[in-house]
């Protein structure tokens, strides 16, 4: 299910907009309906909708104001203008906002079932990115004939039983027995990435299933898997995976 939020300063703009939503595909819920941008901004803040649809020109905050709001704030749904005004700044304004449509009033039933069935595929797009982006994650690093150094075995199955700790690249070199700098040189020299890079991909990993396979809390999560700042393992994730951590537990579950 993906979760709708409709703004529009004109009640009556705002019941038929939902009603063409509601009637068009199943898949879509209208999880809240706002008439400012000031309510707007607090129920994203509540409910993070999957997409929303905006009228442009609204009293004290306008739509365009209000989406760069949000984005500065970290949303990263879907979103759609309506205007009655077909003037090319506001397209242009909606292109670096990164917004999906463009449509002008009166919108019919049929625009957005049109609209539906394209966000509808590009959110099909994204969720196979995903999968594809996880599997990529999940990948070990493999030297020629599938055949990794001792040492390098060594150190990637000491990272795995300790990866919820703080650890070094000082650290993990001792314990198997290498200089940190050959062992710097030898994680991409033999795979798909550096030092850092396999620890935070495993721990991503790990995050993703305690998602997906447990109803542990995010910060809870977070602690598992070796970050004690909810914050930042919240913004590690999302540059990961294009989602917050709740999105991404609720569009897998």
């Amino acid at each position: 299910m993906y979760q709708v939020m409709i703004v529009d300063d004109e009640p009556d703009t705002l019941d038929q907009l939902a009603g063409y939503v509601q009637r068009a595909d199943p898949d879509f819920i209208v999880a809240a309906m706002a008439q400012t941008a000031e309510d707007a901004l607090f129920f994203a803040g509540m409910i993070d909708p999957d997409l929303i649809i905006t009228d442009v020109l609204m009293p004290v905050t306008d739509g365009l104001a209000m989406l760069q709001q949000m984005r500065e704030a970290g949303w990263n749904g879907r979103a759609v203008v309506v205007s009655g005004h077909d003037e090319f700044n506001y397209a242009q304004q909606a292109i670096r906002l990164q917004v999906d449509d463009y449509l002008l009033k009166p919108v019919s039933s049929e625009d957005v079932r049109v609209l539906l069935r394209k966000i509808k595929e590009s959110f099909t797009q994204e969720q196979a990115r995903l999968d594809e982006l996880r599997q990529d994650i999940m990948h070990e690093p493999v030297a020629a004939g599938d055949v990794l150094p001792d040492f390098l075995q060594k150190a990637m199955a000491y990272i795995k039983e300790r990866f919820g700790e703080p650890l070094t690249l000082t650290q993990v070199a001792r314990a198997v027995a290498v200089s940190p700098t050959y062992l710097s040189a030898c994680f991409p020299k033999y795979g798909h990435a550096n030092f850092v890079e396999y620890i935070s991909r495993l721990r991503m990993t790990k995050a993703m299933e305690l998602l997906t396979q447990t109803n542990l809390l995010v910060q809870e999560v977070a602690e598992r898997v070796g970050y004690h700042d909810v914050a930042y393992f919240t913004r590690l994730f999302r540059r990961t995976t294009g989602q917050i951590p709740s999105k991404f537990r609720g569009n897998r579950s």
